[in-house]
């Protein structure tokens, strides 16, 4: 029988519902059956207190179509958001299809914007679809002095790999680490930039707020970090054309206009 004959049937129907998230390379698969169902080459767990979702939408409104999955707080996906959100986006697929039949659908895509614990038994995990971050407003880049380019990315095009320290945390508390290698740089130099880490789900990175000699205070705190601990840490920028030529040498890909004049035309000056 076909899927869709399976779907319609009142006998042979046997669905079952499977979530499958991806962090980088590192995939998840959890299921509602009540047994491990292997697909594409992933193992779908079973898992104690069940996974379950309020309902598949599609409306006119995408971010009405976002949908809540109900997890135990034990639960691996779940624990990355106990504290801190991780550094990289989630991505979440689900498939239907029916107990010893091979046909499937995927019924919906999307990512995880949040988990909320709601006692110490169950979580709820918010996704939204892939629509609606498409159709989410974001920054644009506009006519300004300073660069709106995203550090390192393709449009900056700074090495980053030539801007990296790698050493160990020498001391930490709540909000800043002791990294010895940042005294070889000036004050500021790291502030702007972020450190990098591998977790036991990915690499995870954190922004760097202020960079004192050898203290670095990070954004979000210092969770998931400790004494001892390699980690990689990476230039800062201010954005500033000056900046960009004398640290990065690399004005000839700077976004901002630094010699942009300081009237505007729009101030209601007669004569501009």
């Amino acid at each position: 029988m076909s899927f869709s004959e399976y779907e319609t049937s009142l006998q042979n129907a046997r669905p079952i519902r499977l979530y499958q998230f991806q962090r980088g390379p590192i995939k998840w698969g959890y299921t509602n059956a009540d047994r491990n169902i292997t697909h594409q080459s992933i193992v779908f767990r079973a898992i104690e207190g069940g996974i379950s979702d309020d309902g598949i939408r599609q409306t006119e409104d995408t971010v009405s179509d976002s949908i809540t999955l109900t997890v135990a707080s034990t639960l691996d996906v779940a624990q990355m958001y106990r504290v801190v959100a991780p550094g990289q986006t989630i991505t979440v697929t689900i498939f239907d299809l029916h107990y010893g039949d091979n046909g499937y659908l995927v019924v919906w895509m999307g990512l995880i914007s949040g988990v909320r614990f709601k006692n110490e038994i169950s979580a709820e995990i918010q996704c939204q679809t892939l629509a609606a971050s498409l159709e989410r407003t974001g920054l644009r880049k506009t006519w300004s002095r300073i660069c709106p380019h995203q550090l390192y990315d393709d449009a900056c095009q700074a090495p980053r790999n030539s801007f990296k320290a790698v050493g160990l945390i020498d001391r930490i508390d709540a909000v800043s680490i002791g990294f010895a290698n940042a005294a070889a740089q000036p004050d500021a130099y790291y502030a702007g930039g972020y450190i990098e880490w591998a977790s036991q789900y990915g690499l995870e990175q954190r922004g760097i707020e202020l960079h004192q000699a050898d203290l670095l205070t990070i954004y979000s705190g210092t969770q998931g970090l400790s004494i001892g601990q390699e980690i990689s840490v990476y230039a800062g920028c201010d954005r500033l054309f000056a900046t960009c030529q004398s640290k990065f040498n690399n004005s000839i890909n700077y976004g901002g206009a630094p010699f942009m004049p300081g009237k505007s035309p729009f101030d209601g000056t007669p004569v501009f």
